[in-house]
């Protein structure tokens, strides 16, 4: 069942002021999955992951993240429609059609065209997160003005110039991106999915998460190379 977090009244620790309840804490965080350090694996390109989605099907295996994620948060509901950020190759559309059903909605965006899909449900808009005034009446085209989605889903990655500042950057930025597109097509008190990579400027988008969400939750699955600075966070409740 995914969480629908209303509105709480402040707690008394909030009213007088204590610390570690006021507004101006730095961030706050719900860690989960295993804390033992494992000895990183060899970096191997066609790793079972690979080879795995290869034999189900999946066109990445960033398939079995998410599947991954829903088996523990359960983020994803039958009647749904759901926005896929980032969306190519499709890999996670294909795991999310698996489950809501054929009379609801799936749009995913990406600047890249990817093979479409037979059913009707699915949408495709090739589009820029970062020019999201423009991107806007795409999407309403098949949602509807004033129509909103129950869920977000993004594994955005920036193409990566190695220069390890850089790349924080981008990541920072598309991921605000994106938190500020939700405030137009998520509907409140809904749920948001991101992909980060846990470098310094992390703690830069947790104020903005912490500012649009009601809490937040990191999550790396073991889809994920362990040698990979990414992590999902889960934002819960858009204010």
């Amino acid at each position: 069942m995914v969480i629908k977090v209303k509105k709480q009244k402040k707690s008394l620790a909030s009213q007088f002021g204590i610390p570690w309840a006021s507004k101006e804490r730095k961030w706050f965080q719900t860690k989960t999955g295993s804390q033992k350090k494992k000895k990183p694996q060899p970096f191997i390109v066609q790793d079972e992951y690979y080879h795995k989605a290869k034999k189900d099907g999946f066109r990445a295996r960033s398939a079995y993240k998410l599947m991954e994620i829903q088996e523990r948060f359960k983020i994803i509901e039958s009647d749904m429609d759901i926005c896929d950020v980032w969306a190519a190759p499709g890999s996670f559309i294909q795991y999310t059609k698996r489950i809501i059903k054929d009379t609801w909605k799936i749009v995913w965006i990406d600047l890249k065209p990817i093979s479409k899909y037979s059913q009707s449900n699915i949408n495709t808009i090739v589009h820029s997160i970062l020019e999201i005034d423009t991107l806007i009446p795409k999407v309403e085209v098949f949602i509807g003005e004033g129509n909103q989605f129950d869920l977000m889903l993004s594994d955005i990655w920036a193409d990566t110039t190695w220069i390890r500042d850089l790349d924080q950057q981008k990541s920072v930025e598309l991921n605000t991106k994106i938190i500020e597109f939700s405030e137009t097509f998520l509907k409140k008190w809904w749920n948001l999915l991101l992909k980060v990579f846990k470098w310094d400027e992390f703690y830069d988008l947790i104020k903005v998460i912490n500012k649009h969400f009601d809490r937040f939750t990191e999550f790396k699955p073991d889809a994920c190379r362990d040698r990979s600075f990414e992590e999902f966070v889960i934002c819960w409740g858009r204010k």
